[in-house]
């Protein structure tokens, strides 16, 4: 727990931290470096940046200075890039990155709940849910953003847990004072009893639970149920919860969906198995009176594989969600996708829903890796996000742009099939993130075509991290980010509907030594990663015995096999084989 008593929430930290907001500006970039969309090479073009979009783009040289007030900027030695989509991540997470010990995304996910700075082990304690201010919730999405920027990101999308709209409120703050365009999907499940479908359920745990009681064991088998014993079926839902829930994301959307002000509100539930069949059909439902996109997590884990079988009549989470109507709405969009079988792949594609890879999270939780060819054979949208900085450890986009390019050369022997890094940074974190929220197209960004908004960055070609000179595309994607007073920024600028966010490498409406300060304030101990190992509370204890059971990591609790079922999962997602062994 924090010592340092943080700020009151009346005092408005973040005031201190902010900047004027600038103004849209005519802006003519000359002589800049663009990719040639019709081929791999580049061109030098005049773009004129005006009413917050790319009104238009010429032959280098041709265009007029803007007059009244517009600016001219050589681009002699810049390149010029449609701005990243972060379509995935969960802002609070940056209080907690770089503590939790390496665990699976089920036993992961509790240690963040306990330790963010509204759980039991966060700022204020056992009473944390109800003391800790949203300031919290400002500060790490305006640290958040910024990171997202600083990467090349022009727009982010924010699978974000809120208690109320406060909460909200203080992530919207800060999203604009940070200039990025935010699309918050406020995070809500209705689950009856917390954590109670986040872990699958042991095949044999009717079997575990009679021997405890033939023992005569006061504990139980040391589950997670009340009475020590394994869970023998899904947890259920709460009526009124779900009431509660809905009407959150109903007042959210009166309150905070101001795309004309570069917010939008998503409607994202946490997952299928935390979210009933009535929270998902009342999600869709508030999606089609409102026009708005929606996002939830998907297959992210073998776990969720399994829990699909055990949770749905059908057997798979993505014709759950189809059969609940929010699939198929425009805008939706599924985080990770690891485990989808080829038929749900097509589902997908069908729905027009887009998938949401993350390299990074999927690698450091040991979830898998989402088979990006499978799905672009099968027609998938696919868009790249960073993932919560618990388990990505930042927001730097061209780090998931980076992994996300290389690390399916081991998927398959044929290289002519490997992703390059224009196809990673132009096609999906660029083009298919904005059309992943339904941004994109003729009215949407992601794309340098004239009249589309101005979501767009400028990279200085004679930063250190940008030379020798190469293929600038792929050295931005692929290189390194020295970082030195003399060695230059690689990103110099970028705009966000026109309005200047970043000038010099920096950002214009965040002072960030004072934020670092604030946060230094807000959260001032180390904590060492062992305090998140699970054995050390009774709740994840318990939910570590049953995990390792279900999986049969040990074959005294679980009795070693699963049902049939249960056994065949899709293969080449981990290096390690899934199938898990049967009576």
């Amino acid at each position: 727990m924090n010592d340092t008593k943080p700020p009151d929430a009346a005092d408005d930290p973040m005031a201190s931290v902010t900047r004027p907001t600038r103004k849209a500006t005519p802006t003519l970039l000359r002589n800049v470096l663009i990719p040639d969309s019709g081929g791999d090479g580049y061109l030098r073009r005049d773009v004129l940046i005006a009413d917050g979009l790319l009104a238009t783009i010429a032959p280098a040289g041709t265009l007029p200075t803007p007059h009244g007030g517009g600016q001219l900027v050589d681009c002699t030695h810049r390149m010029l890039l449609p701005g990243f989509f972060n379509a995935h991540t969960h802002s609070v997470e940056h209080w907690v990155r770089g503590l939790i010990m390496p665990l699976p995304l089920e036993l992961w996910v509790l240690e963040l709940i306990h330790h963010e700075p509204r759980g039991n082990g966060g700022w204020n304690g056992p009473k944390s849910f109800d003391k800790t201010p949203s300031l919290a919730i400002g500060v790490s999405a305006m640290l958040c953003g910024v990171e997202a920027l600083l990467s090349g990101c022009t727009a982010i999308l924010d699978h974000l847990f809120i208690r109320n709209c406060e909460d909200m409120a203080a992530a919207v703050a800060a999203y604009k004072a940070v200039g990025i365009r935010a699309f918050i999907a406020p995070m809500l499940d209705d689950d009856a009893e917390l954590y109670s479908n986040y872990i699958p359920l042991c095949s044999a745990a009717e079997e575990v639970n009679r021997r405890a009681h033939a023992a005569g064991c006061a504990c139980g088998s040391r589950g997670m149920r009340a009475d020590g014993n394994f869970r023998e079926r899904p947890g259920g839902s709460d009526a009124e919860k779900t009431e509660k829930q809905l009407a959150l994301w109903e007042e959210c959307v009166a309150r905070f969906h101001r795309p004309e002000e570069g917010i939008h509100v998503v409607i994202g539930p946490i997952t299928a198995y935390s979210s009933s069949p009535a929270m998902l059909r009342g999600a869709a439902d508030i999606r089609r009176r409102h026009g708005l996109a929606g996002h939830t997590h998907l297959l992210e884990t073998r776990a969720q594989a399994m829990m699909a079988h055990q949770h749905f009549p059908s057997g798979s989470a993505v014709s759950h969600l189809a059969e609940s109507g929010f699939l198929s709405l425009p805008g939706t969009s599924c985080a990770h996708a690891c485990w989808l079988t080829d038929d749900e792949a097509k589902l997908m594609a069908a729905s027009g829903a887009s998938v949401v890879h993350c390299p990074l999270s999927n690698l450091r939780l040991g979830s898998g890796v989402m088979p990006l060819g499978k799905f672009l054979e099968h027609g998938v949208n696919v868009a790249i996000g960073c993932d919560g900085s618990a388990s990505s450890d930042g927001q730097d986009m061209l780090e998931a742009l980076k992994l996300a390019t290389i690390i399916h050369t081991a998927s398959t022997p044929e290289y002519r099939s490997w992703p390059t890094a224009r196809f990673t940074a132009l096609t999906l974190a660029a083009r298919n993130g904005y059309r992943s929220v339904n941004f994109g197209g003729d009215a949407g960004g992601g794309e340098l075509l004239e009249g589309r908004v101005a979501d767009v960055t400028l990279w200085d070609l004679t930063a250190l991290s940008l030379l020798p000179r190469t293929d600038p595309l792929s050295l931005v994607v692929l290189g390194s980010r020295t970082q030195a007073p003399g060695a230059g920024s690689g990103l110099d600028s970028a705009w966000v509907d026109g309005v200047l966010t970043v000038e010099g490498g920096s950002p214009v409406g965040i002072d960030l030594p004072a934020l670092r300060a604030l946060i230094i304030i807000l959260q001032s101990d180390y904590r060492s990663t062992a305090v998140t190992d699970p054995s050390l509370l009774p709740h994840t204890a318990a939910a570590e015995v049953e995990y390792r059971a279900a999986f049969c990591l040990d074959a005294p609790d679980g009795g070693g096999t699963v049902t049939p079922e249960l056994a065949r999962y899709e293969q080449g997602r981990t290096l390690y084989d899934p199938t898990l062994p049967t009576a």
